[in-house]
């Protein structure tokens, strides 16, 4: 009989791709994996509901707890009341501190301890207490994925719910098995909170299922192409539109956007542009971002580095672009400068928010198509033979029967 392996979420399959990838790939090394999951948005459901057709997903391995305001409406309801009177409770006297994590992290826990499994792993903080009582109740293991650095998400470090985190990780991280991490330097900042605990990356690439061919450059024009489950403020979307509104007047740069927009967003950065050359793209599935970047031909990985997280940590914007064959322009946090010194060839480095060297990044391009070629093959290549799900996975399951065999 195959080991049985729990995941927990606060998300929802659409809106978490690499707890998605997580479950794949353990159900394909032999594992039986049972997720619990929660409602997130209601944009998600739509996804949510293609995502559970697709081949190797079965439906009845997943359960959404806690409801949602379509499906099982009162437990929502029920939910979101009982959350604020936990929040209320815990900031006035510390008490009910899990509970008061997040909307479902009560029925993440019920749903682990009521589930016999041999591993428990928790994506989001939320669901981090779940998991380790859920393994403390069978004696099994637990694990945990930061996909971010939980800590670093938070600008004010005086505040209650920063305060409230630190407490969660504390009581619960040094009590798992193993923590992976999404990027070098998301590992290391928690090294240094956890000195005991190794952390390992696991990278947030994708299958070479995805991999795309290199879009021909069109003579006389170039494409930039951003994605995100919004286009909103606070994402460095401005600083772009005016690092083009500073090209030269032959240069034809055209900035495409994909996600749900931000309420009245797309009219601040139209009225922003002194060109027609702003263009809005309907959310798609996620996989089917790789086929739609690949007509572009630079993927622009902007991160905002006010927040401690956003300077650590390598999102799946990169690693979508170099399956889709895109050259990458990045802006300098410490996390994507070691990447680009990594790989070196992947694209071109600007300063976080310097509009001019943004511009002038953009204009080299365009003046030089023999260069901006030479990199969207080195991305290709990049991915097909290192950066790819097929080799990253195998470190997620290793790690996963090792902890499990000892």
């Amino acid at each position: 009989m195959p080991k049985q392996i729990v995941i927990l979420t606060t998300g929802q399959p659409s809106t978490n791709p690499r707890m998605v990838k997580e479950y794949q790939a353990l159900k394909e090394a032999g594992y039986s994996v049972k997720v619990y999951y929660s409602y997130w948005h209601h944009w998600a459901l739509e996804p949510d509901k293609q995502f559970f057709t697709q081949p190797g997903i079965d439906k009845q391995d997943f359960k959404m707890v806690g409801g949602s305001p379509f499906e099982n409406k009162m437990a929502y309801t029920i939910s979101k009341i009982k959350q604020k009177i936990n929040q209320f409770i815990y900031f006035k006297t510390g008490m009910l501190r899990d509970a008061a994590k997040s909307r479902t992290t009560p029925h993440l826990i019920a749903a682990a301890k009521s589930y016999k499994a041999d591993l428990y792993i928790a994506h989001n903080a939320g669901a981090l207490p779940a998991a380790v009582q859920g393994a403390a109740k069978h004696k099994a293991k637990a694990g945990f994925d930061a996909e971010d650095l939980h800590r670093g998400e938070y600008k004010n470090k005086q505040s209650r719910h920063y305060h409230h985190l630190v407490a969660i990780e504390d009581a619960y991280l040094p009590r798992c098995h193993f923590v992976t991490v999404a990027s070098p330097f998301i590992g290391a900042s928690y090294k240094k909170l956890y000195p005991v605990r190794d952390f390992v990356t696991i990278n947030n690439v994708f299958s070479k299922k995805y991999l795309q061919k290199p879009k021909e450059t069109e003579d006389g024009r170039i494409s930039l192409f951003w994605f995100s489950q919004t286009i909103g403020p606070h994402r460095g979307l401005s600083s772009v539109v005016r690092a083009l509104n500073l090209l030269k007047p032959d240069c034809n740069v055209h900035l495409y956007l994909l996600g749900n927009i931000a309420h009245g967003y797309d009219k601040k950065l139209l009225k922003l542009s002194y060109h027609e050359n702003v263009h809005f793209l309907p959310p798609v599935q996620p996989d089917e971002v790789f086929a739609i970047a690949a007509k572009y031909d630079i993927g622009l990985s902007i991160e905002v580095s006010d927040f401690e997280n956003r300077n650590v940590c390598l999102t799946n914007k990169i690693f979508t672009y170099l399956l889709a064959g895109n050259c990458i322009l990045f802006s300098d946090t410490d996390a994507q400068t070691d990447f680009l010194q990594t790989y070196p060839g992947a694209g071109f480095l600007f300063e976080t928010g310097n509009e001019y060297k943004l511009a002038a990044a953009i204009e080299k391009l365009f003046y030089n198509r023999e260069q901006l070629n030479i990199v969207k093959q080195y991305v290709a290549n990049l991915s097909t033979t290192k950066l790819n799900w097929e080799n990253e996975s195998q470190k997620l399951v290793a790690l996963v029967n090792s902890v499990l065999q000892n």
